[in-house]
């Protein structure tokens, strides 16, 4: 197998990956907290899309709401980062 043809595999697999990502951006989970106070979906490429915070909930619900997504945001940013490290530099 040619460099070439090495490159043209590499292509294939990058439109194959940006395949799955916009495949996986129409997909949407959501999960909630007991007695549904506190309601986050994702997609499926694990971006917040929304967080709906109960009015049962004593204090700012806005704050609240802005704590949550700002946890969950570094959370899966600190994910990210684990997976490029643990499998960025994984042989091919």
């Amino acid at each position: 197998m040619g460099i070439f043809d090495k490159l043209k595999d590499i292509n294939e697999m990058r439109k194959q990956g940006k395949a799955m990502e916009a495949q996986l951006a129409t997909e949407t989970v959501s999960g909630s907290s007991a007695g549904s106070k506190i309601v986050l979906a994702i997609d499926g490429n694990m971006n917040v899309k929304s967080v709906e915070v109960s009015p049962d909930i004593a204090g700012d619900k806005s704050e609240v709401a802005r704590h949550i997504r700002a946890a969950l945001e570094n959370l899966f940013k600190h994910h990210k980062k684990m997976l490029q490290k643990k499998f960025g530099g994984m042989p091919q």
